[in-house]
């Protein structure tokens, strides 16, 4: 327990269970704190997590110095239903090494850092924990090696994030959310498409609730496929909120050009008798191209006030490749968006910071 402050943590109550056993209650730590917590994540079935836990602290978690946190007291593996955990219709239960019986019932649809539901024990049935969605990274190392990341934080203090000291952060410190994209000066060449329907491909690549996309190609025309990649942290909902900050941007005027190109094609041959191959009547003909990147690179991440002592913790990364069949290169990206783009998103919940650099192609 020396890991804890003395003002944060209360020393424990121990009640003997037998002449060679102890039993560790929860009864007395108005400080507590149970985290909801992915392991693995990225490594597991369709970039999922390996393990979802439930993890006890009897005071703080975090040290204040950057992520490094305090060892839990306790924790237990909560088994896989069929789906995530953390939210599953019904709420899910989990009990301790020392026998007390957790049950948490969280609303998944909760952004970060509100509350998103509670937790109760047997232990302190009349007490229960407020549940806040928190997702950080580096939380906890597990004994294979694998790390968990935050995903729910619940307490008794009104806060996920408490400082050492016992204080919850001043109300002005809450966390940013951040989205980051960055383009380079190749653009593609498409006809008859827009921008919309080209970055509108990526929601039939992903499901909800989704940890990841699926890569296979898709054809956009002009002999063009484009491949859409994905990761994310399913509890924020990090790939559905970055596919709309994605719409946000194609409904930017600057992430696209259209431009025309006209034609004079013969409508009427004449078939006369030594006139063959001569045209009778002519007609324009306009065809339409959309003009966009050839790829573009997103990352979420949510950044902690000045002076928090935390790093950015990133929830997910998506991007898009176009490849065609016979090369369309125009380097004039750059030119187009400018060296720096900011598009709010309304829907991705923070406006999107695009950086554009030059193609060594170009």
């Amino acid at each position: 327990m020396s890991d804890f402050p003395a003002s944060d943590t209360a020393s424990p109550q121990v009640v003997p269970v037998s002449q060679s056993g102890y039993q560790l209650s929860t009864q007395p730590y108005p400080y507590e704190n149970l985290v909801l917590a992915d392991c693995g994540i990225g490594l597991g079935v369709n970039g999922g997590s390996t393990s979802r836990e439930m993890i006890y602290y009897s005071g703080d978690v975090w040290t204040g110095n950057g992520l490094d946190t305090y060892k839990p007291q306790m924790m237990v593996n909560v088994p896989w239903s069929g789906e995530y955990p953390w939210g599953q219709k019904g709420g899910v239960k989990a009990t301790m090494p020392n026998g007390d019986t957790f049950s948490v019932y969280i609303n998944k649809d909760i952004r970060d850092p509100n509350a998103a539901g509670d937790a109760f024990h047997t232990y302190e049935q009349d007490k229960p924990l407020k549940c806040y969605s928190y997702h950080w990274d580096g939380l906890y190392q597990l004994d294979d090696g694998k790390w968990c990341s935050s995903a729910y934080v619940c307490n008794h203090r009104g806060k996920a994030y408490i400082k050492p000291g016992g204080q919850p952060a001043p109300p002005s410190g809450e966390d940013t959310q951040r989205i980051t994209a960055s383009t380079n000066s190749d653009w593609v060449d498409l006809y008859a498409q827009t921008a919309k329907n080209v970055i509108a491909t990526v929601n039939d690549r992903f499901k909800h609730d989704s940890y990841n996309c699926d890569n296979s190609a898709v054809s956009i025309g002009s002999g063009c496929t484009i491949t859409w990649k994905c990761h994310g942290d399913a509890g924020m909902r990090s790939i559905e909120r970055m596919s709309a900050a994605f719409a946000s941007i194609a409904a930017e005027p600057k992430f696209s050009e259209t431009y025309t190109k006209t034609s004079e094609i013969c409508r009427k041959w004449d078939s006369r008798p030594g006139n063959e191959g001569q045209c009778l009547a002519w007609e324009t003909k306009t065809d339409n191209y959309v003009r966009v990147p050839g790829s573009l690179d997103m990352v979420m991440d949510n950044v902690p006030p000045a002076g928090s002592g935390r790093n950015p913790s990133v929830h997910g990364g998506m991007s898009y490749e176009i490849k065609c069949s016979k090369s369309s290169l125009a380097c004039k990206a750059c030119n187009i968006i400018g060296y720096a783009l900011s598009v709010p998103s309304a829907l991705a919940g923070a406006a999107v910071s695009i950086s554009c650099t030059v193609s060594p192609f170009c």
